[in-house]
């Protein structure tokens, strides 16, 4: 697998994103195709987690580093979330959820290595209260960068 370095200018297609938690325990790779969207959700697990999600199929989905370290929080055996039992980040989630295609993987974009996300599309959605509805669709801007900050 290549692992792609940050870029602003985006083509579509998949490429291989290298991804950890905070402290390197756990290191993952992750092939993603970012021009088909995001998730940010407003359900309290993932507003509390800081959570940004792309979900893929397992073979796009591989554990680098870390095993050893991994902790689980789930509240049932359809899905998984994985934490760094080192420093506590959620890295990623991974179960078997008709509604979701099935089995899958869902990564925590913020814990990507290097990756520019500028302009990457996001899609906001109801989790808060269990309707998983659209909310939103917008670019992303972050909100450290120069642009930001520009007067106008």
């Amino acid at each position: 697998m290549t692992t792609t370095s940050a870029t602003s200018s985006r083509a579509p297609g998949v490429q291989t994103y290298a991804g950890s938690c905070q402290c390197g325990a756990v290191r993952f790779e992750v092939g993603l195709d970012l021009s088909t969207g995001t998730i940010r959700c407003n359900c309290i697990s993932c507003t509390k987690t800081g959570w940004w999600s792309m979900v893929v199929k397992p073979e796009a989905f591989r554990l680098v580093a870390g095993q050893e370290s991994l902790r689980d929080f789930s509240r049932s055996e359809a899905s998984h979330a994985r934490f760094c039992g080192v420093c506590g980040i959620r890295v990623f989630s991974h179960g078997n959820v008709p509604e979701l295609g099935g089995a899958y993987y869902s990564v925590n974009l913020n814990c990507l290595d290097g990756v520019d996300f500028a302009g990457v599309p996001v899609n906001y959605l109801d989790g808060r209260h269990d309707t998983w509805a659209p909310l939103a669709h917008a670019p992303y801007m972050s909100p450290f960068a120069p642009a930001a900050h520009a007067r106008a």
